[in-house]
């Protein structure tokens, strides 16, 4: 089980230390170990209680009201909230809080339930566009802040990897005209949004020959010259390639002139006539079905 220090529960948490020893001090709220020194250590169902408590005052109930329930109340209460008459963005908002959770304590099964719960309810495109991508901005924005460890990072990323892996397997054998080839640039790592294009190729019944993360443009030319495909699509993430992606972008185009590139990312902006910069879920569907 982890430790953390009140301070590591503010940052997860966003709530502030001070409120955070009030809550303790009057109505006991949470009970931490304490060192030799008085310093307060929390564990993992401490964190987990904590920010259920910040999912249930962001409902509107008080603090005094919250401190009295069982841990199988509030459990119960948040599972209300989650499956009540809502919005689906602000349903979309309580599972994610409820993902976050799980990832701030490794939980895999919570975060299998959380997702198990949104695909079967809304599928996996709107379990893409709602939970699992506006996590990991939020985690990526957490990161940036030191909110939430590099290990947790890459543990959600994982966790969202194995699932989009495991969506694109259930899909039935492609059928369709058009072969894709999706393709990282050999220094880029972030393959999550690639993935799920994947899924979205053959969930409408096209081949896909994924290839993944840095990808060498000799592979890339190997790969085309014995797939000949209709497709090839690609994502620009890491700011550190900006000196050399217009040369890339440039080579992609010029050298595989009979293929429909597809690019996400502002570098693909303006590029050439058969470079497609697909700025969302909608564009790539678009440009799928065009071709269809």
């Amino acid at each position: 089980m982890s430790s953390y220090s009140i301070r590591d529960l503010e940052r997860i948490s966003n709530q502030k230390a001070h409120t955070i020893r009030i809550w303790e001090q009057r109505y006991g709220l949470l009970e931490p170990d304490r060192t030799d020194t008085n310093i307060r250590n929390y564990n993992d169902d401490q964190l987990k209680k904590l920010l259920n408590v910040c999912s249930l005052l962001k409902r509107g109930m008080k603090i005094s009201h919250i401190s009295k329930l069982s841990k199988e109340e509030m459990a119960c209460e948040i599972e209300k909230m989650i499956h009540e008459e809502a919005p689906a963005a602000e349903q979309f908002r309580l599972l994610t809080d409820e993902a976050l959770i799980a990832v701030s304590t490794y939980d895999t099964a919570k975060f299998e339930d959380v997702f198990s719960d949104a695909a079967e309810r809304f599928g996996i495109r709107a379990t893409y566009e709602g939970l699992l991508y506006p996590l990991l901005v939020r985690a990526g924005l957490m990161w940036v802040k030191d909110d939430i460890l590099p290990a947790q990072e890459h543990f959600l990323s994982n966790l969202i990897r194995q699932k989009l892996f495991s969506a694109i397997d259930q899909l039935p054998a492609a059928q369709g005209t058009q072969t894709w080839v999706l393709f990282l640039h050999e220094e880029e790592d972030h393959e999550i949004g690639l993935l799920f294009a994947c899924y979205l190729i053959r969930e409408r019944g096209h081949k896909a020959v994924y290839l993944g993360a840095r990808v060498p443009f000799e592979n890339l030319a190997h790969v085309v010259s014995q797939v000949k495909p209709t497709h090839l699509y690609s994502f620009i993430v890491r700011n550190h390639q900006m000196g050399t992606i217009p040369s890339w972008l440039d080579k992609l185009s010029t050298d595989f002139p009979g293929v429909e590139v597809c690019i996400s990312g502002s570098l693909a902006e303006d590029r050439a006539d058969n470079i497609h910069h697909i700025k969302d879920i909608g564009t790539l569907a678009g440009i799928i079905d065009l071709h269809a």
